[in-house]
């Protein structure tokens, strides 16, 4: 048995994924029959006459059997006879039934006419399992690639050993294009070529873009499998959003709120300066001697004899310029005064010789509490 070359270690890599397909597979399953049991009966009742196929069983004798499947039925729809020579009957037969040949056709092939094998291969060349096959082919069957049409599909796997035991099915080209010649020719769109009596023997036509028809059910189904999604994301993505907005309203309503707090506080320092302003002015006037209290003060405090030309009451000090008999004793009344303190010359004392008094320039104190 020729040995397959050793793949790259990164490639080795990709193909070990491969033993996730029947997880996917399945969990792919149960998705879709879970969307499919959200879908109303009416539309899954289309979907399932959607999946509904026509199938055309061939006989080694050149006869067919033309019927339709689906939903666990079989119906009959006409007996064909392949042969060249007796096609306008059978045009005529599927004339008839034209409007009932809604999609693609399936072939079934006699069971007799496939060659069948089990290969066994290298568990990472199940990623390029097509391409092996076609390499390995000759060694396992009397016919080269180019000859058969081919099908495989792994049976199993045995992650032990590393290998895979692949179910290989071939049938020579010549029958298959024969019958894929007749069927154009009667206008049957075919779609798929299977092998009767193997259940999953799989199409051995190579890979080809579907009709619309066939495609159908699945693009329905992958849509549907896409909306689930879009809701889905969409019942967690709205909250989200939702709350983000709830979020950004109340941030927005706090910053406001701060604001009008701090412009409160801002409010609030200034009455309480203006008052704490305003009771240091009060206290201030009630401390200090009002001008008609100076006034009194001094009309009964100086002698007779003395009066004043000029009196000046300026930051707590009191000036006082005049004449009198004795300065000095002006000096003296005022600095034993509650009122007044610290009494003294502004400048010298002078003899005014008209009225034969002295005059003087005297500075006091102003006390804001009488003295004990």
């Amino acid at each position: 048995m020729l040995a397959l070359p050793s793949l790259p270690a990164g490639l080795a890599m990709r193909f070990s994924l491969n033993s996730l397909v029947p997880a996917f597979n399945a969990a792919w399953q149960w998705w879709s029959s879970e969307i499919v049991a959200l879908v109303p009966a009416r539309w899954r009742r289309a979907l399932a006459s959607g999946r509904e196929r026509l199938v055309l069983a061939t006989g080694g004798d050149g006869s067919a059997a033309l019927f339709r499947r689906g939903g666990g039925k079989e119906e009959l729809l006409a007996q064909l006879d392949l042969d060249p020579a007796h096609e306008a009957g059978a045009r005529e037969t599927l004339a008839a039934l034209r409007p009932r040949l809604r999609g693609p056709v399936m072939v079934l092939l006699p069971a007799d006419c496939a060659l069948r094998t089990v290969m066994s291969l290298p568990l990472a060349a199940e990623a390029n399992l097509a391409q092996v096959v076609a390499f390995e082919l000759d060694r396992h069957t009397p016919f080269g690639s180019e000859e058969v049409y081919r099908s495989q599909h792994v049976l199993r796997r045995d992650a032990a050993g590393k290998r895979v035991a692949v179910q290989l099915t071939v049938v020579p080209r010549p029958l298959v294009d024969a019958v894929l010649a007749a069927a154009q020719r009667l206008g049957l769109a075919l779609d798929r070529v299977e092998v009767a009596g193997e259940p999953g023997s799989g199409n051995l036509l190579p890979a080809r873009p579907q009709p619309l028809g066939a495609r159908l059910p699945s693009l329905a189904l992958g849509g549907l499998a896409v909306v689930a999604a879009v809701l889905a994301a969409g019942a967690v993505l709205i909250p989200l959003q939702r709350a983000h907005r709830t979020a950004d309203a109340l941030a927005a309503l706090l910053a406001e709120s701060k604001a009008g707090a701090e412009e409160s506080l801002r409010l609030q320092k200034e009455i309480d300066d203006e008052i704490q302003e305003s009771g240091f002015l009060d206290a201030r006037k009630r401390q200090a001697p009002s001008g008609s209290e100076v006034l009194f003060t001094l009309t009964h405090l100086l002698p007779d004899d003395t009066w004043l030309n000029e009196l000046e009451v300026t930051g707590g000090e009191l000036r006082i310029t005049g004449f009198a008999g004795s300065a000095s004793s002006v000096l003296a009344l005022l600095d034993q005064s509650a009122r007044f303190g610290n009494a003294a010359f502004r400048s010298p004392v002078t003899q005014d010789q008209k009225s034969r008094r002295e005059q003087f320039n005297i500075a006091a104190r102003l006390l804001r509490e009488a003295k004990p």
